[in-house]
């Protein structure tokens, strides 16, 4: 089955009772099936107008993560328009803290804290993996969200970011 999405496009993400938020695709790996995408609030109940969303920027997201496409590309999330210029360097991939609440020893070090890196074109396996610093600690969490997970997840962060709904 062939994608029919792409890098820089916006789509809108269901979060229940007829309210949605907005994601970008940010990065469209060529070993598929996990995406990275940047999630935008206002709670919304319609799709915006392109305008205003060529002017979201990487900071202004609520949520950066990894996600599977599945909801893409069973038509579940409805794709919107593209963003006038897009710049992989504006929309970065991020670092990631992972927990793995088992205790792994280092050469000095005993942690379960992660920060995981990884490459503009494979999502899935790190290119770069140390213990975490304190700083790392409040990076977003080192996981593939599912279809239910992310839209639960970007949710709780729009609601908690913008109590009312926009259009």
């Amino acid at each position: 089955m062939s994608s029919s999405y792409q890098q820089g496009q916006f789509f809108l993400l269901p979060l229940g009772r007829s309210e949605y938020a907005v994601g970008l695709i940010a990065r469209v790996p060529r070993r598929g099936g996990v995406l990275l995408g940047y999630f935008f609030g206002p709670r919304r109940t319609k799709a915006p107008d392109g305008a205003s969303l060529n002017d979201l920027t990487a900071a202004q997201a609520v949520l950066a993560c990894r996600f599977k496409d599945t909801a893409l590309m069973r038509a579940e999330w409805p794709l919107l328009g593209m963003l006038a210029r897009f710049d992989c360097s504006d929309w970065p991939v991020p670092a990631f803290h992972r927990f793995e609440g088992s205790t792994t020893y280092v050469p000095g070090n005993a942690t379960s804290d992660w920060r995981v890196e990884y490459s503009d074109d494979n999502l899935i396996v790190p290119v770069a993996e140390r213990p975490a610093e304190g700083g790392d600690l409040k990076l977003a969490e080192d996981t593939v969200y599912d279809t239910g997970l992310l839209a639960k997840e970007v949710g709780q962060r729009v609601r908690s970011m913008v109590p009312t709904i926009g259009d």
